[in-house]
Order: structure tokens, then C-alpha cells, then sequence
């Protein structure tokens, strides 16, 4: 179970990341803590974790896991966390490509995006474990 949770949360982020990304208008402040963009990204983020929590809690309440009350808390907890850790991502990445005035196309520009990728499936790493020590 913990693996596919890992798989729906990587999911997840790609449609996050790549295809509700492009909504927006097109901003070059996400460098900024008061990013209108950078803020509306991370609750698409936290709104598509959330999802996929209570999908998990779903299933964890209907089968033979040790189903506990505060299980249904899991994805609040989660998405908000998520929320947190992929705006301070990207902010960190922006405030790091404003400062050294990378482009799309410098080659540092998309060393540090893959960073910036490992960081986030990372963060997907430590929500999958919170939640296998704590939710169930």
C-alpha cells in the first residue's frame, strides 16, 4: 500500500507541477515570500495531496489495516505540510535563480530544477513514512 501511495503522490505531483502550473499568468516573482503564484502552486499541491490521503484513509477504513479514528486527520495534516515544503522549495529555487540571473536556458538553471525535482519526491518520501509511524 505504502508504495503505491508513493506512486499516486508522484503522480500527483507531475499534474501539479507541470499541467496546472501553466494556468498561471506568467510572474517572475515566486522569489518573493508574498507570490500570489508561488502560493496558489503550493495549495494545488496541498489541495492534490490532500486527495490522495483521503483516498489511502478510504481504503484504510475499509480494509484489514488497523483502522483508528484520527486516521481521518491524515490529510489535513498531510496537505498542509506538503503546502509548506513545496512553497519553501520553490521559493529557495526562484530567490536562487533571481540572484545569479538564470534563464530557461542556462544549463545551471535545469541542474537546479532537477534538484529542485528530487527535493519535492523527497518530500513525498517523508509523507508516505509520517504517515505509515503515525496513521496507521
Amino acid at each position: 500500500m505504502l508504495h503505491t501511495l508513493l506512486f499516486l503522490l508522484l503522480v500527483k505531483h507531475f499534474l501539479c507541477d507541470f499541467a496546472l502550473q501553466g494556468r498561471f499568468p506568467r510572474t517572475n516573482d515566486k522569489h518573493k515570500l508574498t507570490s500570489r503564484k508561488g502560493h496558489l502552486h503550493a495549495l494545488d499541491h496541498a489541495i492534490g495531496t490532500a486527495l490522495v490521503f483521503c483516498i489511502i484513509t478510504i481504503w484504510c477504513a475499509t480494509s484489514s489495516i488497523n483502522f483508528q479514528w484520527y486516521i481521518f486527520f491524515a490529510p489535513i495534516i498531510l496537505g498542509v505540510l506538503d503546502y509548506i515544503a513545496h512553497f519553501k522549495i520553490d521559493w529557495l529555487k526562484n530567490n536562487f535563480v533571481h540572484a545569479n540571473e538564470w534563464s530557461q536556458n542556462s544549463r545551471e538553471f535545469w541542474i537546479l530544477t532537477s534538484i529542485d525535482q528530487i527535493l519535492h519526491a523527497l518530500t513525498y518520501l517523508v509523507l508516505v513514512i509520517v504517515f505509515d509511524i503515525y496513521f496507521i
